[in-house]
């Protein structure tokens, strides 16, 4: 013998309310008693959220303005790999790292800082001058 058993359908009456084309409107919250946030309540904390973060973070300055540049290509003591420096004036006030960073994104290659000098993996001074002469440098002199 099989015990069937027989699905008993819900009706209204039973603690909730049952719409024919609605969902179910009750959320795992609800049941277990935390409060319910509204939509204006959350987009009032977004807002806040915004206003702090951007009242504590103030804009970035724009980078001071390269006059001249020096491109050199330099191969000694580097293991026979070529790279190519990137001389930045002596009265530059900017941050050196962030150009570094500029540099690598916009010409796709490594770079590091040693001596106050951005060193540029590869032999890339013809478009490390394209860059600098895009971004605005008048003067930019290349040596070997």
């Amino acid at each position: 013998m099989q015990n069937k058993k027989k699905n008993k359908k819900l009706t209204e009456g039973e603690g909730f309310t049952l719409a024919q084309e609605q969902p179910l409107g009750i959320s795992i919250g609800a049941l277990l008693g935390v409060p319910q946030k509204t939509r204006a309540d959350e987009n009032e904390e977004k807002k806040a959220a915004q206003q702090s973060a951007h009242g504590a973070k103030a804009e970035p300055a724009a980078p001071p303005k390269i006059s001249k540049v020096a491109l050199q290509r330099q191969r000694a003591g580097r293991g026979g790999k070529t790279v190519t420096l990137v001389i930045l004036p002596q009265d530059y006030k900017g941050d050196t790292a962030a150009l570094a960073k500029e540099l690598r994104k916009g010409l796709g290659c490594g770079s590091t800082i040693e001596d106050g000098k951005i060193i540029l993996q590869g032999d890339i001074a013809d478009r490390a001058e394209a860059w600098f002469t895009k971004k605005g440098v008048t003067k930019i002199t290349k040596s070997a």
